[in-house]
């Protein structure tokens, strides 16, 4: 098919194929829009991919005690999630559900088991607190472990991201393309598509939504502010199990957080994010691996982390930018004329961030009309990108 000098009209283009893009491109067709995802890279690609998954409903934002306002935007996330999880919701994500809870683990450190005690008078319906090890009802790996303090079972899953991802392009497939550099709209508002040996095409939105994460700073009257990690991946045959918790301090950030996956070869690891994530982009990779060994001997003093190997990545974590640099309390949508900028600030928070977009659009008037797509049936479609893990650049020691 000839594609030169031919012109798309559709009601809304997505610029960014993350979690924001893919749940807003799902829930805006569901409505009857004709909108089209552009995305430079793969799908998730950044931020997204990066995720440990975790769907929260609030209870770390009440690890100081105080019901914050973040918390009770997040709650109902976890209920939504489970219901698309189950089949039951508005995206179907059956086979992406990693686990159905978590662990919050307070040490016998007087702060950490007051933090964890007042998460969960906070939040009595989301965390259980479990016998102990004697009565085998903590978890294999904390047990092994011998952990020794106060466990609760928290009642937020976690996702498999990619399946998430894959789930959003195997439904939409037609609706996303994959361009080769960043999409960006000229004077006129036209995105021009352009891909080697594939003739140009000029996509004409009605309104044209920037979900990029790092890479919304290209719009100018929207301004992020980016608060990066310094993750860190942990493997070896002294593993004591899969783990999935938090385990708490004074802060209103976890001192750490553990997820467990299984890389392209199906080794088991863990990945590190919390406290030890944040204040690690201060360290460079060695140091951050030596924190790291602290922090983990300091918890499960029983494990011998001698022969565990260790692996660092930065992430850009971008956001609305707020006074002072602080979190964002939820997802965050800017406006100029019928151009968006939008952040959804955790990937949990993905769906009240499109409930908003299409309140906008509705605001907008916005009206849905259809579209033929098939003019883009022969225009390649980003890959879902690939797990930190599994990155070939990773150095392992």
């Amino acid at each position: 098919m000839n594609l030169t000098n031919s012109i798309l009209r559709v009601d809304v283009a997505i610029i960014g194929g993350g979690i924001a893009g893919l749940w807003m491109l799902s829930r805006l067709r569901k409505r009857g829009y004709s909108a089209l995802l552009i995305e430079s890279e793969a799908l998730g690609a950044g931020q997204t991919i990066c995720s440990q998954g975790i769907i929260h409903g609030g209870v770390k934002y009440s690890l100081n005690g105080r019901l914050t306002e973040a918390a009770q935007m997040i709650s109902e996330m976890p209920a939504l999630w489970r219901r698309c999880l189950n089949g039951e919701g508005e995206i179907d994500l059956r086979g992406s559900l990693l686990v159905e809870h978590q662990y919050l683990l307070a040490t016998r450190s007087p702060r950490s088991w007051l933090t964890g005690f007042l998460a969960s008078k906070m939040l009595p319906d989301r965390l259980q607190k479990l016998a102990g090890v004697e009565a085998n009802d903590y978890p294999p790996a904390l047990r092994q472990a011998a952990f020794e303090g106060t466990v609760y079972r928290l009642d937020e899953p976690i996702v498999d991201v990619a399946s998430v991802l894959a789930s959003f392009a195997e439904r939409h497939r037609e609706a996303i393309v994959l361009c080769d550099g960043p999409a960006a709209p000229s004077g006129d508002g036209a995105i021009t598509l352009r891909y080697p040996n594939h003739p140009m095409l000029a996509i004409r939105p009605s309104c044209t939504i920037f979900a990029a994460g790092a890479g919304n700073s290209a719009v100018p009257w929207a301004p992020l502010q980016q608060r990066p990690l310094h993750m860190v991946l942990v493997r070896g045959l002294g593993l004591p199990g899969p783990m999935y918790g938090h385990f708490v301090n004074s802060s209103d950030v976890p001192r750490l957080t553990i997820t467990t996956h299984c890389d392209a070869n199906g080794h088991l690891l863990w990945y590190l994010g919390g406290e030890l994530a944040e204040s690690g982009v201060k360290r460079d990779r060695q140091e951050q691996i030596r924190v790291a060994r602290r922090e983990l001997a300091a918890l499960l003093p029983s494990v011998d982390w001698s022969k565990i190997q260790f692996a660092t990545f930065t992430v850009k974590r971008a956001e609305s930018r707020q006074d002072g640099g602080s979190r964002p309390v939820g997802p965050s949508v800017s406006r100029d004329g019928r151009t968006l900028a939008v952040w959804p600030t955790k990937l949990a928070l993905a769906p009240l961030l499109a409930e908003q977009v299409e309140n906008t659009l509705r605001k907008l008037d916005l009206k849905p009309k259809p579209v033929d797509l098939r003019i883009l049936d022969e225009w390649p479609r980003p890959a879902v990108a690939t797990y930190p893990w599994d990155r070939e650049d990773l150095i392992w020691s």
